[in-house]
C-alpha cells in the first residue's frame, strides 16, 4: 500500500512540474532563439539531413565523439590529474557545466542542443596543467615575454618582429594578426575548425568539425579574450575571420545559449572548487558556510540559511557536508539566474514590441543598432542578491594560492617551457602529425592537403621539413611556433609529464 501511495505521489508531482514547465513554454519566445536562416558552416556538405536532427545536434554529437572530447579526462582542472581520483578534471568539469547550462536552458525555454554542443566542446583548447599552462604559452608566443631565447620573439617588441615580418612575406600579411598569444577559448575554436581531423571538404581539405558558426562563437566567447586589460596580443577578432573562417563571427552568430553556456561554467568552477577546498581542508567549514552567506546574501532560501547556520558548530567535515554545500550553493545560482533573466527576457519582449520588432532575424542580425537599452550580454545575468567577487575571492585565496596547488602550477609551467624548448630547438623531435601538417601550411603547394603529404611518405616530408628550418624565413619560425603550440596544447597531464621525461632523462 505504501509504494502504491509513494507511486501516486510521484505521478502527482511530475504533473505539477510538467504543468508548471509547459505554463513557460507555452509563452512564445521564438524570438530569442536562432533563426534557421542564419546557422552556417564554413564548409557546405553534402550529408542529408535526417528531419530527426537539427543542426545544433549533429555539432553536439560531432563534438562527443572528438578526440579532442576523450582527451579532457586527462587534463587538470585545478589538480594535476592523477594525484586524487576525486578530484575533478576537465572532462568532469565539462559534463557539469553541459547539465548546468541545459538545465538553464530548458527553464528559459531555449535550445538545448545548440546548450549542449556549446558546453561539451568549450574546453577543447585547454592546456595540460591547466590554466598554468595557459599562460605559459601565451608567454612564449608574445615579444618581450618569450622564455625561447632563439625564437624570433626574444627580447623583441611588436613592431620589430611585425616590419621583419612585412619584408619577408609579404603575400602572407594576413597571417601577423594570429602570430601573437594564446588563449585556451580560442584554441578551442582552432581545434574544432583546424587540428581535429574528422572530416574532409570536396577538395581533400581538413575542414575540422565543420561546427556552426554559433556554436564556434559561443566557445570563445564563454570566457574572456584577453588576460588583462592592456593586452593585445592578438587581434582576435581578425584572427577569427581572417584565419578561421568564422562566419559572421560578431554579427549574427551571438546567441543568449552562448551567455546561458558563459555562466553555467563559472557557476560549475565555483562549485567544484568549493568542493576541492573543503576536502584538501584548506578552509574551516565556519568560514566556509559564512561565505556562502555573505556571497548569495537574500538569494539564499530561508531553509538553506538555517542549513547553513546549523553546520557552522559542525567540528569535523563529512561526505554529507560536502553534497549539502555543493547542493545549496549550485541550486541558490540556477534558480537566481534562472528568474533573473526571465524577468528580464519578458522587459526586453515588451520593448520589442513596443518598437514593432517581430523577426528573430532582425534582432540577431542588428541587435547592437536597436538602441533597446540593454547589451545583448546583460540579459542572462544574476540577480544584485548575489555577489560573485566576494565567492570568487575566497575560493581564489584558499585554493588558487595553496602550497599544493602552487607546487603544480610551476611544475607544470616548468615542464611546458622545457618541451617548447626542446621542439623549437631541435624540430626534428616532433611526431610525424605535425611536421606533416607544417608542411602543408609552409610546403608552397606542393602539399594541398595533409593526404598529399601522407602519399609522399614521412621520410621525403622530413626531409624537406629539414631544408625548411636551416634558414627559415619569420613566416616560417612563427608557423613552427604555433604548431608546437598546438602540439603541447593537446597533449594530456600524463603525456606532458611522459614526453619530458623521454627528451630530458
Amino acid at each position: 500500500m505504501t509504494n502504491i501511495l509513494n507511486a501516486k505521489r510521484r505521478r502527482a508531482i511530475f504533473k505539477i512540474e510538467h504543468f508548471e514547465r509547459s505554463c513557460f513554454m507555452s509563452i512564445d519566445n521564438s524570438i530569442f532563439r536562432v533563426p534557421d536562416s542564419l546557422v552556417v558552416r564554413n564548409y557546405d556538405e553534402e550529408e542529408v539531413l535526417p528531419s530527426y536532427r537539427t543542426e545544433f545536434m549533429r555539432d553536439r554529437d560531432r563534438v562527443m565523439y572528438a578526440t579532442a572530447f576523450r582527451r579532457l579526462a586527462g587534463k587538470t582542472q585545478i589538480y594535476t590529474v592523477g594525484t586524487d581520483d576525486h578530484k575533478k578534471n576537465r572532462l568532469t568539469h565539462t559534463l557539469e557545466v553541459s547539465q548546468i547550462a541545459r538545465t538553464i536552458a530548458s527553464a528559459l525555454g531555449f535550445d538545448t542542443h545548440l546548450t549542449e554542443a556549446i558546453a561539451l566542446a568549450h574546453d577543447f583548447g585547454h592546456t595540460p596543467f591547466g590554466h598554468a599552462g595557459e599562460r605559459i604559452l601565451h608567454d612564449i608566443l608574445i615579444p618581450h615575454s618569450s622564455y625561447i631565447k632563439n625564437s624570433p620573439f626574444y627580447d623583441k617588441d611588436v613592431d620589430e618582429i611585425v616590419g621583419r615580418f612585412e619584408r619577408e612575406n609579404k603575400d602572407n600579411l594576413d597571417y601577423v594578426e594570429s602570430m601573437f598569444g594564446f588563449k585556451h577559448n580560442l584554441q578551442s575554436v582552432r581545434v574544432n575548425t583546424v587540428l581535429e581531423d574528422s572530416y574532409r571538404s570536396r577538395t581533400g581539405d581538413n575542414i575540422g568539425l565543420n561546427l556552426t558558426n554559433f556554436t564556434l562563437y559561443g566557445m570563445m566567447i564563454h570566457s574572456s579574450l584577453k588576460y588583462d586589460e592592456g593586452d593585445l596580443y592578438p587581434n582576435y577578432q581578425n584572427l577569427f575571420v581572417n584565419q578561421l573562417n568564422m562566419k559572421d563571427c560578431d554579427k549574427a552568430a551571438w546567441s543568449f545559449e552562448a551567455y546561458i553556456v558563459k555562466w553555467a561554467d563559472d557557476i560549475a568552477q565555483w562549485h567544484h572548487d568549493l568542493e576541492d577546498a573543503m576536502r584538501e581542508g584548506v578552509l574551516p567549514l565556519k568560514k566556509i558556510c559564512m561565505t556562502i552567506q555573505e556571497s548569495l546574501c537574500s538569494a539564499l532560501e530561508e531553509n538553506d540559511t538555517r542549513r547553513l547556520k546549523n553546520m557552522e558548530d559542525v567540528l569535523e567535515m563529512d561526505r554529507k557536508c560536502v553534497a549539502e554545500l555543493s547542493h545549496i550553493v549550485v541550486n541558490t545560482l540556477v534558480n537566481d539566474l534562472i528568474d533573473t533573466s526571465r524577468a528580464n527576457l519578458e522587459s526586453l519582449k515588451a520593448i520589442l514590441e513596443e518598437k514593432n520588432i517581430t523577426s528573430s532575424e532582425v534582432l540577431f542580425k542588428e541587435y547592437d543598432d536597436l538602441d533597446l537599452g540593454v547589451q545583448r550580454d546583460q540579459i542572462i545575468t544574476f540577480s544584485d542578491k548575489i555577489i560573485t567577487s566576494k565567492f570568487k575571492g575566497v575560493i581564489k585565496e584558499s585554493i588558487h594560492h595553496s602550497k599544493n596547488v602552487e607546487r603544480m602550477n610551476e611544475k607544470g609551467k616548468y615542464i611546458i617551457r622545457k618541451l617548447f624548448e626542446a621542439y623549437y630547438t631541435h624540430p626534428q623531435q616532433l611526431p610525424d602529425g605535425p611536421i606533416m601538417h607544417l608542411m602543408v601550411d609552409i610546403g608552397n603547394g606542393k602539399y594541398k592537403n595533409i593526404d598529399d603529404a601522407k602519399k609522399a611518405g614521412i621520410g621525403e616530408v622530413r626531409v624537406e621539413f629539414d631544408q625548411k628550418i636551416k634558414n627559415p624565413t619569420i613566416y616560417v619560425q612563427c608557423m613552427l611556433m604555433r604548431r608546437i603550440c598546438d602540439h603541447i596544447a593537446s597533449m594530456t597531464d600524463h603525456y606532458a609529464i611522459e614526453e619530458y621525461n623521454n627528451l630530458y632523462g
